[in-house]
């Protein structure tokens, strides 16, 4: 493999040059120590400030923040965007388990995450969301290993390499640990949901200068119990806003407090006429002339007249008696049931005095339960389209499933044997099975390498094996396969009735999809100082890598051949090498001038090359008084292995909500007047026709026709993602007890990798039919298409069923901004000492061009970006004896939603006007209280508590909606944080 010259030159010249100087006299140890590397830079040295900004988040401040999990912790951060993190609380549609950090919005894939400035695997899976090439998951990483975690938040790809786009977050684990501790602790929200459980346990002996050893480890267990949506609607305190909401719901919005209008398809099934139509009505499901009556067996408390009353306050229609109903809330989590161990291991050995090898080990097992709510079949449909559900497959072919229809002589169907026997439609859910979605995931992590001094040099080398294995399980999924044959002609399973594990075992079976991906690396870096120069002698930084990187998700058989109901397999493999090495200077110009340089090549072996610098300055204007630095980098994002690979395929449904998308052979549009005719056929046009891609602006919900499946390609020639960056600010120290730091950032993302998007597709289409029909699926059943004037058929004229979409790079993404922290640390006074910290971060920009030459979209502070304007927390410290205690104020701005805060604020209705007058049309802000209290008078021991969100606001709930949407909580990834009002307790032992 040709290795880039340039990088290769500027190696040489730096370890020659290095050698033609005297030999650098060894420093003494306490020296020795003094000097670090900061994330950022891999010059090591005794002062901490660098060009770039770094948050330095210590063991200590981890214990003390008072959050259960270092997760919650990273998403506190004002840099770090909840929006595009991964939340583990429960599935992301493509696994689950995970937790991935976000920075500046630029999505997990825009940070890059290291232990001791090295890699890890991402997960053993595929996810196409937007740009989620691959996911590095934090919570694989042992709590009581973590020395600090130091937040880059600056580009960094000169230094590290791919992702370090946004930032990176760089775990420091601990080097040398001698004594024990044992800790305990507990948490739950105020109405004891959520509860969460951790205990651990860490050891360490032996002393490098005596003994020239060093062993520790530990190990960690941690337990969080499930959430249902009837739990979770008791969480927060009902503001006037969300009493409204409460009152004014209407039909069809589930997960409103203390209320659930509930399902129609349960297991006792209502049983309904077939009409000739499809229904447009969102009466159909209660239409006394469809309604035949419900299965025997439904409990008083599910039963229409009985436990559901008819009709509920601000609905239009009432519902039939005697109808049965599932309640979604009761059944459905709200967040999922997790179990966490991790342990790891390290052995340092000093070889002399210069030389330690070190060799350490980590593992670590998220298992994450979610118990789903039992598949459905309860969509009235017409004699002349049966089908209900529509998935795609690989290929692009689409399959589909047909409503549960009962033939006169089905053994299952209530009206054989009556008077008037005939074909029914049954609204059934399958309550008998257990349907879960776990997410197993395994992390392994083993490092050797050897670290020292020789001939001026601070060098580090190291073998890294990193994999992140991932096996998911949805439990008892119905099998299309079998279930047409059970509505055809009956089977083992019977409708409504008792049904045995031989039965279920007969409908259904476990879709199983496991992945594997591994990164083996091995490198070398070192640094010394080279020359001398105005300010002090210059520093040099050389390293080179070479990894192996490898990713596998295979899903089961029924799952590739498109068997599971309504369930789409996605998957890849494949494999690549990566080199890579850079340089980096330190010029010390005057004694208060420093400059920085850093260069980076790297050579893919499926994509090509790419070169990456960066420019920092820090500049000492006022010694200890005013400093300012700033610095401009590139920086890079490979395509991910199954954004590439031709091995990869993907299937996946798609929506989109800001325009009506229509399909001009099946409906004539007019947006100006919202009138609908055909010249095509004499038949009327369909609102789903009318309506592609789930625009839902005053359309009734019956009337929308859901998402479309999509079939997803991977893409060889994606090239890959470039960004610009750059920081500018200044750290300010007026006196002793006062520090104030700002610091305007910018980034701007170019060649953006995307999965196509629907909409684009589709409006290319309506445009130029010719030219874009070959991205279209449509029904291939003649009793779908159009026909003539005649009544001759039209050719592939049937309802568009599926789009197929592809990767591909588009055009940017651009924010900007101001991070903002002061510390005031106040003389020591009888009644204790006092620090205050204000921390934030202002969003002054956010925007995005999809396509080059389409409209640029301003979406800083709106629900389609997830990042607010302004995010900030102001915390005091106290402390007195065996005594301290702390309080956290934090702020979130509220964010507008592009189409419901438009109709809010706009729609002349009363429904409406309320809100609008109310200044309810926008995402509520979030303003929360914590505080926490610790005790050290015991010896050795550590109680700590603490109380978060004091006030008990909605987080979730208020943060993702505005009152047009109706809907209480957000559908997102969940956190900690989504519990409410909650508290943690602790306690720990140590010992030396």
């Amino acid at each position: 493999m040709k290795f880039p010259m340039t990088l290769v030159g500027l190696a040489a010249l730096a370890c020659c040059s290095a050698q033609a100087q005297s030999p650098t006299p060894p420093q003494p140890a306490q020296q020795k120590l003094e000097r670090v590397e900061v994330t950022g830079s891999k010059i090591k040295r005794t002062d901490r400030e660098t060009p770039s900004v770094v948050q330095v988040i210590t063991a200590e401040q981890i214990r003390k923040s008072g959050f259960a999990t270092v997760e919650e912790l990273l998403r506190s951060s004002s840099a770090v965007d909840v929006s595009g993190s991964v939340g583990d609380g429960v599935g992301s549609g493509f696994v689950s388990g995970v937790n991935a950090v976000s920075m500046r919005g630029m999505g997990a894939q825009g940070t890059l995450v290291l232990i001791n400035g090295r890699r890890l695997a991402p997960v053993g899976a595929v996810d196409i969301n937007f740009g989620r090439g691959n996911l590095v998951s934090t919570n694989t990483i042992p709590k009581d290993a973590i020395e600090r975690i130091e937040i880059l938040k600056d580009g960094a790809s000169a230094i590290y390499g791919s992702d370090a786009m946004a930032g990176v977050i760089n775990y420091v684990l601990k080097k040398e640990y001698t004594g024990g501790e044992l800790a305990a602790s507990a948490g739950a929200n105020s109405q004891g949901d959520g509860r969460k459980r951790s205990a651990s346990g860490s050891f360490g002996f032996g002393n490098l200068a005596t003994q020239r050893f060093n062993v520790f480890g530990g190990l960690e267990i941690s337990q969080r119990d499930p959430v249902t949506y009837r739990e979770a609607s008791r969480i927060g305190r009902q503001s006037d806003r969300d009493a409204w909401l409460i009152a004014n719901s209407t039909a069809g919005t589930p997960r409103l407090p203390d209320f659930s209008y509930g399902s129609i398809g349960s297991f006792w099934g209502n049983y309904y006429s077939l009409p000739a139509t499809t229904p447009s009505s969102t009466t159909g499901p209660n239409d006394p002339k469809l309604y035949l009556g419900t299965l025997a067996g439904c409990p008083d408390e599910r039963t229409v007249g009985k436990g559901v009353p008819q009709k509920q306050p601000g609905q239009q229609d009432s519902s039939p008696l005697g109808q049965c109903r599932y309640n979604l809330d009761d059944n459905t989590e709200f967040m999922a049931k997790q179990d966490r161990f991790s342990g790891s291991v390290r052995g340092n050995f000093a070889v002399n005095e210069d030389t330690t090898a070190f060799v350490d080990l980590m593992y670590s097992r998220t298992k994450t339960v979610n118990v789903l709510a039992p598949q459905s079949l309860a969509t009235l449909v017409g004699a002349n389209n049966t089908r209900v559900s529509t998935w795609a497959l690989p290929n692009g072919k689409v399959l589909g499933q047909n409503a549960i229809i009962l033939a006169p002589d089905h053994p299952d169907n209530p009206m054989r044997g009556t008077a008037k026997p005939q074909t029914v439609q049954l609204a059934y859910r399958f309550e008998d099975l257990d349907q879960r979605e776990i997410s197993d995931l395994s992390a392994t992590r083993l490092s050797a390498g050897v670290e020292g001094v020789y001939a001026g040099w601070d060098y580090d080398a190291a073998v890294v094996y990193s994999k992140m294995g991932n096996k998911g399980i949805r439990t008892q999924r119905l099998l299309s396969s079998r279930l047409n044959e059970l509505i055809a002609k009956g089977g083992p399973y019977r409708f409504g009735k008792a049904n045995d594990a031989a039965a279920i075992d007969w409908l259904t079976d476990d879709a199983t999809n496991t992945g594997d991906s591994t990164v083996t690396a091995a490198d070398v870096r070192a640094s010394r100082e080279w020359f001398e120069m105005a300010g002090g002698r210059a520093a040099v930084a050389v390293g080179l890598e070479a990894r192996h990187e490898s990713l596998s998700a295979v899903p089961d058989d029924a799952f590739r051949s498109g068997d599971y109901v309504g369930l789409v397999a996605n998957g890849t493999s494949g494999s690549r090498n990566v080199m890579g090495g850079f340089g980096e200077l330190r010029l010390p110009v005057l004694k208060s001038l420093e400059v920085q340089a850093a260069l980076r090549a790297e050579h893919y072996s499926d994509f090509g090359n790419s070169t990456t610098g960066k420019l920092g300055y820090k500049w000492t204007v006022l010694p200890g008084q005013l400093m300012m630095r700033g610095t401009a980098a590139t920086g890079y994002r490979a395509p991910s292995i199954s954004q590439i690979s031709r091995d990869g395929f993907f299937v996946s449904f798609h929506s989109y909500g800001t325009e009506r998308i229509y399909d001009p052979m099946r409906c004539n549009w007019n947006a100006s007047d919202n009138s609908k005719s055909t010249s095509k056929s004499t038949q009327p046009n369909q609102w789903r026709d009318c309506n592609l891609l789930n625009y839902t602006s005053g359309v009734p919900s019956a009337q929308q026709p859901g998402s479309l499946a999509t079939a997803v390609t991977p893409n060889p020639a994606v090239k890959p993602e470039k960004s610009r960056s750059a920081t500018l600010g200044l750290v300010l120290s007026p006196t002793d007890y006062l520090d104030v730091s700002l610091d305007a950032w910018y980034f701007r993302r170019n060649n953006e990798i995307r999965v196509q998007r629907g909409f684009d597709i589709m409006t290319s289409y309506i445009a130029n039919p010719a030219a874009n029909e070959q991205f279209l699926i449509r029904d291939s059943n003649p009793g779908t298409w159009l026909t003539d004037a005649q009544g001759a058929p039209i050719p592939n004229s049937g309802p568009i069923l599926a789009l197929l979409r592809q990767y591909g790079n588009f055009n940017y993404t651009v924010t900007s901004g101001v991070d903002y922290e002061a510390n005031l640390r106040l003389p020591a006074h009888p009644l204790g000492k006092f620090k205050f910290k204000l921390e934030g971060s202002y969003t002054a920009r956010y925007d995005q061009q999809i396509l080059s030459g389409g409209a640029v979209e301003r979406i800083d502070g709106t629900t389609t970006s997830g990042v607010p304007k302004t995010k900030a927390s102001v915390r005091i410290d106290w402390s007195r004896n065996d005594t301290s205690a702390w309080l956290r104020l934090n702020h979130t701005d509220p964010l507008w939603s592009n189409t419901s805060s438009a109709q809010c604020r706009y729609n002349p209705t009363a429904l409406q006007a309320y809100p609008s007058a109310q200044g309810w049309c926008t995402a509520t802000r979030q303003t929360t209280l914590d505080l926490g209290l610790s005790y050290t008078g015991f010896k050795n021991v550590v109680l700590a508590g603490s109380l978060l969100n004091v006030t008990n606001e909605y987080i979730s709930g208020g943060a993702a909606t505005v009152p047009a949407q109706f809907g209480h909580w957000d559908s997102g990834n969940r956190s900690d944080a989504d519990l409410g009002r909650r508290f943690n307790v602790s306690l720990s032992y140590r010992w030396d």
